[in-house]
């Protein structure tokens, strides 16, 4: 999937530029103003890409009820026994495989341990050492376990699929041992055992190093190695802003095995059941049930895209899910909301305080109790109060319903919606009404010229079906601005006393709406309602501006994939989004006054950053943020009056998530003036995303690529 582009140069107002002065956008950087992730007042923005979708899945994962793990023993053919030799066969209730990972968890480094006893093979062992065999060796990864749930939960259904691979299996296993006598005393004798690991179909060598020891009829062995999870695509674990792991894993093989002639193996493993303390606790009706009401209710409740992964109606579905709801308040993956502290002051915070975050994990760790039966509805709470709703003075849906006729499961498709103005007017706030909320996803709406409306009619007749596919057709700002959002939960948007975007007789809306769809595909008709300024009314136009940094992430030194060169990368992109989209990536170098070697230098081939200073060229107040980047992005940052006494964090996002790029208002405008300096700063980590194929990262479009890019909204300067 790729982000949308529009062919057209457009020179678009801006209230700063980039140092050194540039009052024109021509060439490739007209492109940059093209980019779709122009901000609006107060508009939301939520992208869903590769790493989205895992996302989403991940958010279903951790809010699913614990599932019922099938504790049968795997099922292996035992050695026959050879002549003057004995068959021992693993007694599963004395041995266990334990997998040992090393992980970040909701931001604490550590250590993942996960261990089972659902292991079957069998050894031949004769009067010598060296003649002493072993037979295929199974393990059931379904019953792996740790200390956590969420981990095992996540481990098993995105990782190991081990619903479907429920067995790991070592064949054609071979002993090393020392010449001489089988001791049976218990002597420890060394022992290496090697062969080939089968993970998820996915077969690789692997080798152990241990001792034996043979004492009586038991027999007893522990040896350890290592694999990558790489090895069989099951790793490198990362949830952005969740959990991150490494890529080696050490096993420990710890074997009693008995004789076999007087053996019957059980049907299944027999285990202590893992229950949580109950009673006691934060009172869920007074304490955890507003918390759930205000934050958690309006995405999560029957028929709200949220439902998709967790449906939030009653005090019951809380209840099933308390260690979940635990982990992803706990390190802030929920409620979305990445912005720092270190930034102005933002409005409508999502983000829990720190005392309802410990009430929902004493709740957890209490078992969950509830203190009103299962099914008391929780409903969500009222807006809040400072919230004002936008007048309906018109009312604007789509053409026609639209049921995902594209056959794309993320398909972003475009849509005229034209207001039909006979004479210049102001629009001031909106509403965004999606009709189904299970499959609209989110939606961006542009102001397009009346210039470009034969472009915009040309682009819906080549594509059938209602709209048009915004990756092929004309991108979705048709060589507008920005002026509207909205993702589940946002709120009706006003812009403000006295502000609005200013609409000339001819102009249309564009809406490109991201639908996500699982099986079903149901006809959508979303709507909008705007609030429109009196005829002649002479308001305060609000405008948006790109501030754009270049990106230099080369391979790792040694790295030789053919994509891993500057210039085969650079023609790769112009390839994929033609010349104007390759020249972007060399011209924000002239924009910024850097070079491809300087910013390379930076990098050590896994991580990269960039820094761009723009200059403010009018007085004027900025009331909203935006930053952006792709999959690989690890931190941003923007700053107004960089290294100065005067220093302002406008937006600071420390963990960068794909999936949650929100805008952010100020609480109070911050002005700004001829001559300012905007800073923007973005980081970027390979090990985000651990699987993708080598090559060296420059500024594109495509989700698989990357951007350091911004944008701020002004109004000229009050009072």
């Amino acid at each position: 999937m790729q982000h949308h582009r529009e062919p057209d140069p457009v020179d678009v107002p801006s209230d700063v530029q980039a140092t050194p002065s540039r009052t024109h956008r021509t060439g490739p950087l007209a492109a940059i103003a093209r980019h779709p992730w122009r901000s609006a007042a107060a508009a939301l923005l939520v992208v869903a890409g590769g790493l989205a979708v895992a996302n989403r899945d991940l958010i279903e994962l951790v809010l699913t009820p614990e599932p019922t793990v099938d504790r049968s023993l795997p099922l292996v053919a035992p050695l026959e026994a050879g002549p003057g030799e004995t068959v021992y066969r693993i007694d599963a209730s004395q041995s266990s495989v334990t997998v040992e990972v090393d992980e970040t968890l909701a931001g604490v480094d550590g250590t993942a341990v996960l261990t089972t006893s659902g292991i079957a093979g069998s050894f031949g062992v004769g009067t010598d050492l060296a003649s002493t065999r072993v037979g295929d060796l199974v393990v059931n990864v379904e019953q792996l376990e740790s200390d956590n749930s969420l981990r095992d939960k996540a481990l098993h259904h995105d990782y190991l699929d081990s619903h479907d691979h429920p067995e790991a299996r070592l064949e054609q296993a071979t002993l090393d041992l020392p010449d001489g006598p089988v001791p049976g005393d218990g002597t420890d004798v060394p022992v290496t055992l090697a062969g080939m690991l089968t993970v998820r179909d996915v077969p690789a060598p692997v080798r152990f190093t241990g001792t034996a020891r043979l004492d009586g009829n038991t027999l007893r062995a522990e040896a350890t190695g290592t694999v990558l999870l790489s090895a069989h695509g099951v790793g490198p674990i990362s949830k952005a802003g969740l959990v991150r792991t490494g890529d080696e894993a050490r096993l420990t093989l710890r074997v009693v095995a008995v004789d076999g002639r007087d053996y019957s193996p059980p049907a299944a493993r027999q285990v202590a059941v893992r229950t949580a303390a109950t009673g006691g606790g934060p009172s869920f009706s007074t304490q955890v049930a507003p918390i759930l009401s205000t934050n958690c209710a309006s995405c999560h409740q029957e028929g709200q895209i949220g439902a998709a992964h967790w449906v939030l109606e009653t005090a019951g579905d809380a209840q099933s899910v308390a260690r979940g709801l635990a982990v992803v308040t706990g390190n802030r993956y929920m409620p979305p909301w990445h912005a720092s502290d270190l930034g102005v002051p933002l409005q409508h915070v999502r983000r829990l305080s720190d005392d309802q975050i410990r009430t929902i994990r004493e709740w957890a760790d209490a078992g969950g109790p509830l203190d009103v039966p299962a099914d008391t509805p929780v409903d969500p709470a009222p807006a809040e109060s400072d919230v004002v709703t936008p007048r309906a003075d018109l009312t604007i849906a789509l053409p026609q319903p639209y049921a995902g006729e594209s056959g794309l499961r993320d398909d972003y498709r475009c849509f005229i919606l034209d207001p039909a103005l006979t004479e210049p007017r102001f629009v001031t706030g909106y509403t965004f009404e999606p009709d189904r909320l299970d499959v609209v996803h989110h939606a961006l709406v542009y102001r397009a010229p009346a210039a470009q409306r034969a472009k915009l009619d040309a682009a819906e007749a080549r594509d059938a079906g209602s709209g048009w596919n915004c990756a092929v057709g004309m991108g979705p700002g048709g060589g507008g601005d920005l002026v509207a959002g909205w993702v589940p939960g946002q709120r009706p948007q006003d812009f403000g006393e006295g502000a609005g975007f200013r609409f000339q007789p001819g102009d249309v809306l564009v809406a490109q709406i991201h639908y996500h769809y699982d099986d079903a595909r149901p006809a959508d008709q979303s709507r909008m309602t705007f609030e429109l300024a009196q005829p002649g009314a002479e308001l305060v136009a609000l405008e948006t501006t790109e501030l754009v940094g270049p990106v230099e992430l080369p391979c790792p030194p040694g790295r030789t994939e053919p994509l891993c060169d500057r210039n085969a990368a650079i023609a790769d992109v112009r390839a994929r989004f033609g010349p104007g989209g390759a020249g972007i990536a060399n011209a924000l170098h002239r924009v910024c006054r850097t070079t491809p070697e300087q910013l390379a230098a930076l990098s050590d081939g896994n991580t990269a950053r960039t820094t761009c200073d723009y200059r403010v060229r009018n007085d004027a107040e900025i009331v909203d943020v935006l930053g952006h980047m792709h999959e690989y992005g690890a931190t941003y940052r923007m700053t107004l009056h960089p290294g100065t006494d005067r220093e302002t964090v406008l937006l600071d996002i420390p963990t960068w998530d794909f999936d949650w790029q929100l805008n952010y208002q100020p609480v109070d405008p911050v002005p700004i003036a001829v001559g300012d300096t905007i800073r923007v700063e973005c980081s970027w980590d390979r090990s985000l995303r651990p699987t993708m194929p080598m090559r060296y990262l420059v500024f594109a479009e495509g989700t698989d690529d990357e951007m350091c890019f911004s944008t701020v909204t002004t109004r000229p300067r009050q009072g």
